[in-house]
């Protein structure tokens, strides 16, 4: 009976560091992501450069797809100018050396001149290479 209770200790005790672990990844990827949209907000080129892979794809909700250079360009150049990103429902999930982090955006922006408001949805994924995670893949949708 004792030895029934003390696997039963046991196997808490490890659920309780699994899910520590889990939410501290997750906390970094909040972070992560947190980075990101301020390295576009302050249109950043370097941080950019440092948060994406070479092989990115970038998907936008209008249906534009860009690589790296083209995303950089296009935060550097417009026609959109990012002043405030506002995140709901975010989820992440961390599976191994990938993760995949969904939420729904309200970005404030400047277009040509004139303030706009843009909501949409959002998938990223990261993935970690040579010790440092960076973005590999994100997909905006029309809401």
């Amino acid at each position: 009976m004792k030895t029934k209770y003390l696997y039963i200790l046991i196997t808490l005790i490890a659920i309780s560091f699994s899910l520590n672990a889990q939410t501290k990844k997750e906390e970094r990827f909040a972070q992560l992501v947190n980075e990101f949209n301020q390295a576009i907000i302050s249109t950043d080129s370097s941080a950019l450069k440092n948060l994406v892979w070479e092989d990115l794809s970038y998907g936008h909700s209008s249906g534009a797809i860009q690589d790296k250079a083209a995303f950089v360009a296009g935060v550097m150049n417009g026609p959109n100018f990012f002043k405030k990103f506002e995140l709901q429902n975010q989820t992440i999930k961390v599976s191994g050396k990938n993760a995949v982090v969904r939420h729904i955006a309200i970005a404030q922006a400047v277009n040509k001149g004139n303030p706009v408001e843009i909501r949409f949805g959002n998938i990223m994924v990261w993935q970690k290479k040579q010790g440092k995670w960076r973005l590999l893949a994100r997909q905006g949708y029309k809401l």
